[in-house]
């Protein structure tokens, strides 16, 4: 699966650790209710680039703080 999806927005900018970090909270928080075998990482960037940069910020230092990600 291609872990570089272009939706043409600031994830592109993303480092592909801070991507996949977004995309499991994504998936364990935000969408935990949506069926998984649609949950795919188009549907999570597309949530992320909506939340925009400054709050994908924000969750990725929040999840690391709490030691939820090294």
């Amino acid at each position: 699966m291609n872990n570089l999806i272009d939706l043409g927005g600031f994830t592109t900018q993303l480092s592909v650790t801070d991507r996949e970090r977004l995309r499991v909270i994504v998936r364990k928080v935000h969408l935990r209710h949506y069926p998984q075998d649609k949950l795919t990482n188009y549907e999570c960037d597309k949530l992320i680039e909506a939340w925009g940069p400054e709050v994908a910020g924000q969750l990725v230092k929040k999840a690391v703080d709490a030691g939820v990600f090294n």
